[in-house]
Order: C-alpha cells, then sequence, then structure tokens
C-alpha cells in the first residue's frame, strides 16, 4: 500500500512537472508571439505615417491643402485649443486664408467669428524638402495686410504654421494636422 502511495506520488509529480513545463514554454512563446506583433504594428504604423507624409508632400507640392488647427499659442504663450472648422490656413492653387477665432464668440473679432481672416494672394511660395520634414516660406498678401508663415510639416501629417508680419512681429504660431481641402469641413468668416 505504501509503496502504491509512492509510486502514485513520483507518477503525479512527473505529471505535474511536465505540465509546468509545457505551460512555461506556452507562455514563453505567447511572449514572444506578442512581442513580434508589437513589432509588426510598429513597422505597420512607420509605413503608414511615410505614406501619409508623402501624400503631405504632394499637396504642398500641389499647392493644394488645409491645416486646421487644433491649438493656437500666440505670442504672450497664452495657448487656446480651437476648434478646426474656424481656425485653418488653406492654400489653393495661388490663393490662402489664414483664419483664427480663438474666443468663438459672433460678437467679437472683424470676421464675425471672434478673430480675423486674411484672404489673398500668394506673392512667395518656397519648399525646402528635408527628407524627413518639409518646410514652406510662404508670403499672404490681402486687404486686411502681409503675413509671413513659416509652414513646417513632419511625421506624416503633423503641421506647424508660423505666423508673423501681419500686425507686426510674430504673431500667432497654428498646430494641427495637413490635409486635403475634402477632408476637411471649415467655416470662412468675412474677410476685409
Amino acid at each position: 500500500m505504501k509503496s502504491g502511495i509512492f509510486v502514485f506520488s513520483i507518477l503525479m509529480m512527473f505529471v505535474l512537472a511536465n505540465g509546468v513545463q509545457t505551460l512555461a514554454q506556452e507562455r514563453k512563446q505567447t511572449k514572444k508571439e506578442r512581442k513580434e506583433a508589437k513589432k509588426a504594428k510598429k513597422e505597420q504604423q512607420k509605413k503608414e505615417q511615410a505614406a501619409l507624409f508623402e501624400l503631405s508632400k504632394q499637396q504642398i507640392k500641389d499647392s493644394t491643402f488645409i491645416v486646421a488647427a487644433d491649438r493656437i499659442t500666440f505670442k504672450s504663450g497664452m495657448n487656446f485649443s480651437v476648434t478646426q472648422t474656424l481656425n485653418f490656413f488653406k492654400v489653393y492653387k495661388g490663393e490662402g486664408v489664414l483664419q483664427i477665432a480663438p474666443i468663438n464668440s459672433p460678437n467679437l473679432g472683424s470676421n464675425g467669428l471672434g478673430g480675423i481672416t486674411l484672404k489673398g494672394q500668394l506673392t512667395q511660395y518656397q519648399i525646402t524638402d528635408k527628407g524627413d520634414k518639409i518646410y514652406v516660406k510662404i508670403t499672404l498678401k490681402g486687404t486686411l495686410g502681409t503675413a509671413m508663415i513659416n509652414l513646417s510639416v513632419y511625421g506624416g501629417n503633423n503641421a506647424v504654421v508660423d505666423v508673423s508680419g501681419l500686425f507686426s512681429g510674430r504673431a500667432f504660431t497654428m498646430y494641427g494636422p495637413l490635409k486635403h481641402l475634402d477632408d476637411v469641413r471649415i467655416f470662412e468668416g468675412t474677410s476685409y
């Protein structure tokens, strides 16, 4: 009887050891598979970002795009989260529209939306391609004044629009994605 219990105990230890070893191997494989899946996801994201950046470069070369701002920083350092439908920089075949409406009040601002709208001709449009970043130096001349705009695009379609000269000196900086004109709904205010 004692020898039967002893044999049974040894047999159970053997079965449990095999089970633990198998479980450990499965866990290692699962961990390895997770690591490979994570690596594949990163590679896919890199490819998507590269394709998006190439599309952004083409839109800039075609001078047909819009930067829909979701944040504006003024020269004083004040930051505003803003709506993309009212705050944008649009370029279309030699013309441009620069609009900000950070307050979102229809009673304030010259454009009727709580800000300003500068609409006019692009008198300068100089592209500098640095591989993983693209820069565009733009001069927008309208009835309200002249704005010097430095646009930089990186990491897919992330854009920074630095505006100066509108009312002397650096005025503000807009941040948002560069998109195709058909991909964004905007509401353009009154321009003078």
